[in-house]
């Protein structure tokens, strides 16, 4: 008899331990669902906002662009009238030169 009520006594503990168990489960799945449901929101908010950085950095970058390639077009203008001046001054100096020979 005392050999049924010990074993009876370990079948008991065994389904409590077995009950604490399978609770500590349940708690610790909800509390990995939790961690994971927090982690993907903040993962959004870090997407959202690495986004409007990048739009930001990308709209400075235009804007850059832009007034260099505005500064070139000024330069290059200025480079254009230069050439063309000694353009037109090579002209005359061939002219000149041609027309000293022509004298000789």
């Amino acid at each position: 008899m005392t050999q049924e009520v010990n074993q009876n006594a370990i079948l008991q503990a065994i389904l409590e331990l077995s009950k604490q168990v399978q609770g500590m489960k349940t708690e610790i799945q909800q509390q990995l669902e939790t961690i994971e449901n927090n982690l993907e929101g903040k993962l959004e908010s870090v997407e959202k906002r690495l986004e409007v950085k990048m739009e930001a950095v990308e709209k400075s970058l235009e804007q850059k662009l832009e007034s260099v390639e505005q500064q070139l077009g000024v330069k290059i203008d200025g480079v254009d009238a230069k050439v063309q001046v000694l353009s037109h001054e090579l002209l005359e100096t061939k002219a000149d030169v041609l027309m000293l020979k022509q004298v000789r």
